[in-house]
């Protein structure tokens, strides 16, 4: 498990190894994640959540992963909106299929996602990738439901 400082500390050479480091067009976005940069993406929901050790955050191989993904997706100059949807839901491995499918150092190119969209009534649509198949109906239920009572205003996912 490593600190914050140890995973911002590999990440910035795994970007440096790629040729990556600070190549995100906007000026606005770090060149690697400081410990502000990693807990906002967390509040986003871009990166899991730390394990607590001794009052301590730690970071895993997990972690690790995610953030080499959003760091090579904002090369390509994308909103961490769409960021989000490209990761969200994805394994490790995948996770390491996407950040190997873009070329180092050269311009990347984004693997083609195709969707699915149901409109469940006026105002309400459910997007999946195509392909996609529940692991777990019944924990899936529950979750869909949790989000619904958020989107009315009664309760938090």
């Amino acid at each position: 498990m490593l600190s914050l400082e140890q995973l911002s500390s590999e990440v910035a050479a795994a970007l440096a190894e790629r040729g990556l480091l600070g190549a995100a067009p906007d000026a606005r976005v770090s060149a690697a994640p400081d410990a502000r940069t990693v807990r906002y993406y967390t509040t986003l929901g871009l990166l899991d959540r730390p394990a607590i050790e001794n009052r301590q955050a730690r970071y895993g191989q997990r972690h690790l992963l995610q953030l080499l993904a959003i760091k090579v997706l904002q090369a390509l100059d994308l909103p961490l909106a769409q960021i989000q949807e490209l990761m969200y839901g994805r394994s490790d491995q995948e996770l390491e299929q996407l950040i190997e499918t873009l070329p180092q150092e050269t311009e990347p190119v984004l693997p083609a996602l195709s969707f699915r969209e149901v409109v469940l009534e006026p105002g309400l649509r459910l997007v999946a990738e195509d392909g996609w198949a529940p692991r777990d109906e019944a924990a899936l239920e529950q979750r869909i439901r949790a989000g619904i009572r958020a989107l009315k205003g009664g309760g938090r996912t």
